[in-house]
């Protein structure tokens, strides 16, 4: 990530909801995420870090490391922050300051992890459409690479995909058209790999995919 001037935490200008990944100085048995519940400008963040339902214990000023996902700057965002007070009341939250510096990474195009998500084909075969199994092994925000037992396809041909990703214990269901860039065949695997670019995918959906590949490669 790179740190940057202009943006301030206010004018990243975030909604109620939004996952914020917190880990608290001292406490490295919670790493999870909880919700903005919002802020007062200038003074304090207000968030929901619980453990199992149960508000986590933390004292004031316990130094806490801040990342979370933009999708208005389309990049990760981090920062450092310390906690201000601790209520339970009507609901477990806490406030946190507000940060000095933001330190922003962009989303890039090439970001790829590397996945063993099962998936299945939907392909066209005599007019009718059939499911075929295969497996993404490697994921990126534009794309996948699959292996599978060779398809009834060529390149540049159009197929659906389906596969399910997980997200901080979301489960997503995905259905993306793709394309076929590549096709090659490993002779030690005995199996044909596919190169795929994704064509039209929703705003949810991309979300979704953001968050999986950052989330895999710990930059959220």
């Amino acid at each position: 990530m790179t740190e940057i001037n202009v943006p301030t935490f206010e004018s990243l200008k975030l909604l109620p909801g939004q996952v914020l990944h917190l880990e608290f100085d001292g406490n490295d048995s919670y790493r999870d995420r909880c919700q903005l519940v919002g802020y007062h400008r200038g003074r304090s963040i207000i968030s929901t870090p619980t453990k199992q339902g149960v508000a986590i214990s933390v004292k004031p000023k316990t130094a806490v490391k801040v990342r979370l996902f933009v999708n208005q700057i389309n990049g990760a965002c981090a920062f450092d922050s310390t906690v201000q007070h601790i209520s339970v009341i009507p609901f477990p939250h806490l406030h946190l300051a507000i940060p000095e510096q933001l330190f922003i990474g962009e989303v890039r195009k090439s970001i790829r992890t590397r996945a063993h998500i099962a998936t299945s084909v939907i392909i066209m075969i005599e007019g009718e459409r059939k499911s075929m199994p295969a497996v993404i092994d490697d994921l990126s925000i534009n794309g996948a690479r699959l292996f599978c037992q060779q398809l009834p396809t060529d390149l540049n041909a159009e197929v659906d995909i389906v596969f399910k990703l997980v997200v901080s214990d979301i489960e997503r269901f995905m259905r993306i058209k793709v394309t076929v860039r590549s096709i090659q065949f490993n002779e030690a695997k005995d199996a044909h790999f596919y190169g795929l670019h994704f064509v039209d995918v929703s705003d949810s959906d991309r979300i979704v995919l953001h968050a999986f590949v950052l989330s895999q490669l710990h930059i959220i």
